[in-house]
């Protein structure tokens, strides 16, 4: 075979090569997608709801928090060492009952002096008093003794020195009396001085006991037995667990929708499914102007477990708007998001992102990522239905199953 004919021959067995592996390659491909088809799993008994929009109530969102209508900063009325603290936090408490005890010694030490100088002051008040009495009774005898002498004297009986001497003594029996006088207004003065001493240090001995201003919960201590504590410095903080209020912050416009009486929802995040019923009691009359928002004060009503501090906001209704509600139970979540399993026309099902609003009950509205007339999948349990088909496919009604 010549050269020519060898070269020929190789070539051409390597085209019918090429053109084998395509023909192969070419049937592969074929085959795969028809076998891709194929595999695409049929999920059976999903039942699917084609969304509409509805009317909804538009209500104004507050967030706030919830505060005691009465809170009080219960701080010692005198200086001293505490002794005891009596009540923890979280304690119940009764108005006037002992919060802590301080050192009564001193203080006690203080009243009995001023006791002493009441209870003396007390005594030289009688003793001015008997001394007045003395002193008018010697004084009466003078005048009486003055009055004969006077008599005596128009009738010639008595000297002049003799009349000279009688007045002497009437008037300095009268000098006396009023200088009596005198010294039982001051003695009365002390006494009346030296009894408010007492009463004062007997207050001041009283406070070394703290007591609780009302009935209520104490919520905060910042006192432990051996601190000593000064007049004014806060040990407790009680506030009044018989009534509770929702501090609001509202945005400007809202001025022109909330007054006050205004009945709002009330949703608290630690008593989750649950709504109140509130009334604005105290709303501000104008905005702040560098944040542009209000606050608002809403009375709730006695509730189990409410308590301040709690989370929560307030929804002022302002008519009616359309939007798109899912049941919650449709939704699907996958770590930090929140989706639905979504129907199209050929029956494919997608898993979507959702952007939520606030929950209505057992349905929730749709901010973003569905328009009216999605096929959504009610039931989609814990099963993963991404690129699976639905069994039966949507036909346009409400709900399908």
């Amino acid at each position: 075979m010549s050269l020519t004919e060898r070269v020929g021959k190789t070539m051409w067995q390597q085209l019918h090569f090429v053109l084998i592996a395509a023909g192969v390659f070419a049937a592969g491909c074929g085959g795969g997608a028809e076998n891709t088809a194929h595999k695409t799993e049929v999920v059976q008994g999903l039942q699917v709801q084609k969304l509409q929009l509805q009317n909804v109530a538009d209500e104004l969102e507050a967030p706030g928090s919830v505060i005691a209508v009465s809170t009080a900063q219960v701080a010692a009325r005198t200086m001293g060492t505490v002794l005891q603290v009596a009540v923890r936090e979280g304690d119940t408490v009764k108005r006037g009952q002992v919060l802590a005890q301080l050192d009564e010694r001193e203080l006690a030490s203080r009243w009995n002096a001023a006791q002493s100088g009441a209870q003396g002051a007390t005594a030289g008040v009688t003793q001015a008093t008997k001394a007045l009495a003395a002193a008018q009774a010697q004084a009466d005898v003078m005048k009486k003794t003055y009055d004969r002498y006077s008599y005596l004297k128009e009738q010639r009986s008595v000297s002049p020195q003799e009349f000279d001497e009688i007045t002497a003594k009437q008037q300095a029996a009268q000098a006396n009396l009023e200088q009596a006088m005198a010294g039982l207004r001051q003695a009365e003065a002390g006494a009346s001085q030296a009894e408010s001493e007492a009463r004062a240090a007997q207050d001041v001995a009283s406070n070394a006991r703290v007591i609780a201003p009302f009935d209520g919960r104490v919520i905060r201590r910042t006192v432990e037995p051996g601190s000593f504590v000064s007049p004014g410095i806060p040990l407790f903080i009680v506030e009044d667990t018989s009534r509770y209020q929702l501090e609001a912050t509202l945005p400007a416009e809202a001025l022109a929708i909330v007054k006050k009486n205004a009945v709002a929802r009330v949703e608290l995040d630690a008593l989750a499914n649950k709504s109140l019923t509130g009334k604005v009691a105290e709303i501000e009359a104008g905005a702040d102007p560098a944040s542009h928002t209000l606050k608002a004060r809403i009375d709730l009503p006695k509730e189990a477990g409410v308590q301040s501090g709690m989370f929560g906001r307030a929804f002022f209704g302002r008519g009616e708007k359309r939007a798109l509600m899912v049941p919650v139970a449709a939704l699907v979540n996958r770590g930090q998001l929140r989706g639905i399993y979504v129907v199209d026309d050929g029956g494919l099902v997608h898993w979507r992102v959702l952007t939520l609003g606030k929950p209505r009950g057992n349905q929730v509205e749709v901010l973003s990522g569905l328009t009216d007339g999605d096929t959504v999948v009610l039931n989609p349990g814990s099963q993963e239905l991404d690129g699976k088909k639905n069994g039966v496919a949507p036909t346009g009604g409400e709900k399908h199953s």
